[in-house]
């Protein structure tokens, strides 16, 4: 990587190229100000990058980029001065020989050539959420979710890459340990149907790993159902060692983001004479309900959903055991969430 700074003024310009080994550029590389923030910049398809408004003194500029470890360079800017830095960023070896999930067996990450992307467990339980799905939101490229109509066990909508069809279903194929699983499907009374979250039950806590299958390559071995993408979830296991325990609790308040607005007695009424009347009927309209008189309706104006939907109270507590040896481990947890 190769830094050129140029100074003038109070309030300093720096501007650089950032490349690799190789003298390649790498651009989307990013570059900050350490102690001074909100002033970044990432670099362009050519490597080159330039920040502006940077204070008098003592900094340190981060440049990292995925792959690559970060680097961090100490500088003193001084008014009126002009600066050069050749440096260039190393490829991280560690995240290149980290194990990943693919199909049947793993894989180190140097010697894989499909798209996936790893998460680990403090990934997807730092981040509290009404499903496991929810929390890879942000943390996997080229995923998109999008929360689900709100009702209880209802799943979130997964989209690797977009949507691959029109009429077909885009849901990605879910296996947890090797095992796939499937949406079920149940009725949600006069208004359809709708597929219940598989992943509902499945606590966050007790997830070791996650690894997205998005191109064609690292789905292969799926066949037609992982067409629109793979997510494999892996567990935790019992590790080698004493006999350990562990504990966690979340507690959290839940409020509907919108509710319809509900007709008064008077509303209801005049809506009903109008649909009496469009309907092909004449004179006074039958009063639909036998327990209240019609002047009785007029006074009446209790707003049911304001009744019965208010702010929940969440609690979530999660135990768990653990022990391992050379020929045998157990992971026993448990979790209790209302």
């Amino acid at each position: 990587m190769f830094l050129g700074f140029h100074f003038s003024g109070i309030a300093q310009t720096v501007t650089g190229k950032v490349v690799d080994d190789a003298g390649l550029p790498l651009p989307g590389a990013a570059v900050a100000v350490k102690e001074q923030l909100g002033i970044g910049a990432v670099a362009d398809v050519d490597g080159a990058f330039t920040l502006t408004g940077i204070k008098p003194g003592s900094i340190t500029l981060v440049i990292s980029f995925i792959g690559f470890e970060t680097q961090n360079i100490p500088l003193e800017v001084v008014a009126n001065t002009t600066k050069n830095l050749d440096i260039k960023l190393k490829e991280s070896s560690s995240s290149l020989d980290e194990i990943v999930v693919v199909g049947y067996g793993v894989q180190r990450k140097r010697e894989n050539t499909g798209s996936i992307v790893k998460l680990n467990a403090k990934d997807v339980t730092d981040m509290p959420a009404p499903s496991f799905e929810n929390t890879l939101q942000g943390k996997a490229p080229g995923v998109q979710i999008i929360t689900g109509s709100g009702l209880s066990a209802s799943p979130s909508v997964v989209r690797i890459r977009g949507i691959s069809s029109i009429s077909a279903a885009g849901d990605p194929l879910y296996v947890v340990d090797n095992i796939p699983i499937t949406q079920d499907y149940f009725m949600n009374g006069n208004s359809g149907g709708m597929n219940t979250n598989p992943l509902a039950t499945i606590n966050p806590n007790d997830i070791e790993s996650v690894e997205v299958l998005k191109d064609a390559s690292a789905t292969a071995i799926y066949g037609s159902r992982g067409a629109n993408g793979v997510i494999l979830i892996t567990t935790k296991r019992g590790k080698k060692g004493g006999l350990r325990f562990g504990f966690n609790t979340t507690q959290g308040i839940s409020q509907p983001t919108r509710l319809p607005d509900m007709l008064t007695g008077p509303e209801y009424l005049q809506l009903y004479e109008e649909a009496w009347v469009n309907d092909g009927n004449v004179g006074t309209p039958t009063f639909p309900f036998a327990s209240l008189t019609w002047e009785e309706a007029q006074q009446n104006n209790t707003d049911w959903i304001s009744q019965t939907v208010g702010t929940g109270y969440k609690q979530m507590y999660d135990f768990n055991v653990q022990k391992g040896a050379e020929k045998y481990n157990f992971y026993l947890g448990g979790s209790y969430d209302r």
